[in-house]
């Protein structure tokens, strides 16, 4: 009986403590702003808003993906190509935050010339090679890029350069160290990484306006506690992350989001809290990618931009 009384006290007294914690999967790619989700891991800052997070690191957005096909993680640093392709091939997606969004003070990718190519302008990269993962946000991104140049960029087999399909990063930043590829368009911070070694950047998002990453979860793990938790987590770990950068570089090297060899060269990313991490796409902002998507014949012409949005 004393048991009984004393359990029943406890639970009063602690109620959040009895409450099981739900249990998600994330996963994610070795960009700079994924830091936002480890910091929450790192700093309990998931646990403290009732979640019990697994972070599942992935190379390349086609693991990334099948993973999210095939129920093995219910939500996902990615970007809003992925997300879309997969909310159209049967995996509904929401999109629940951002994480970067394109802004003239932060650069987040940077189409990179090898240091073994001798090209140092626009003009000079006409007819050259540029890897991309074909149908990704740096394909995308590059159509971006030339387009703010006013450079067409819509005959892919005739087009201002030759893209080259290289849907692994670390196979992209070999080929390109080596001069096998002439350029290749990559995300921070190994842009930096590869500035260090002597490469070059032509491009970059610093003159769009545009969101570019964000987290997306599967419709059938998502209930409102769970996005309001999330983003309460997220919105908390951005804070934790612009009021002590230096420290958070140290997460990155960590978990290999930040090469130790350029820490001290590496402007460590904040979070713009007007457009991150709580921000959420506008229907006209994903519906850039629609188009871009529907040129490419990769989703049927009439997708719905408030699909990807929650309803909460």
């Amino acid at each position: 009986m004393k048991k009984i009384i004393l359990a029943c006290c406890m639970a009063f007294l602690f109620p959040y403590a009895a409450a099981a914690q739900t249990h998600i999967k994330i996963g994610t790619m070795p960009a700079a702003d994924s830091v936002l989700l480890y910091a929450a891991k790192e700093d309990g800052i998931f646990e403290k808003n009732g979640l019990d997070v697994e972070i599942v690191p992935f190379q390349s957005a086609i693991e990334l993906g099948a993973a999210m096909r095939s129920g093995a993680i219910d939500a996902y640093f990615t970007c809003i190509v992925n997300a879309v392709i997969q909310h159209v091939s049967g995996t509904p997606q929401t999109i629940i935050a951002t994480t970067s969004y394109a802004r003239p003070d932060q650069r987040h990718f940077g189409l990179v010339v090898s240091p073994k190519k001798q090209i140092k302008s626009l003009d000079e990269l006409q007819g050259k090679t540029v890897a991309v993962g074909k149908d990704t946000i740096v394909d995308f991104l590059l159509t971006q890029f030339l387009e703010s140049r006013n450079i067409p960029d819509t005959d892919l087999e005739k087009g201002f350069v030759k893209r080259q399909d290289i849907r692994s990063v670390a196979m992209r930043l070999q080929l390109l160290m080596a001069g096998q590829l002439d350029a290749a368009l990559l995300p921070e911070p190994l842009v930096t990484v590869l500035e260090s070694r002597g490469a070059s950047v032509l491009l970059d998002d610093t003159n769009l306006r545009m969101p570019l990453a964000v987290i997306s979860c599967s419709k059938a793990k998502l209930t409102e506690d769970i996005y309001r938790a999330l983003r309460l987590a997220l919105d908390e770990s951005a804070d934790k992350i612009n009021a002590d950068p230096e420290k958070y570089k140290q997460i990155m090297v960590k978990y290999k989001l930040l090469s130790p060899q350029v820490r001290e060269q590496y402007v460590m990313l904040t979070f713009d809290k007007a457009n991150t991490p709580c921000y959420l796409p506008t229907e006209q902002e994903i519906d850039v990618y629609l188009q871009w998507l529907g040129a490419r014949k990769l989703i049927p012409a009439k997708t719905d931009p408030a699909e990807l949005l929650p309803a909460f």
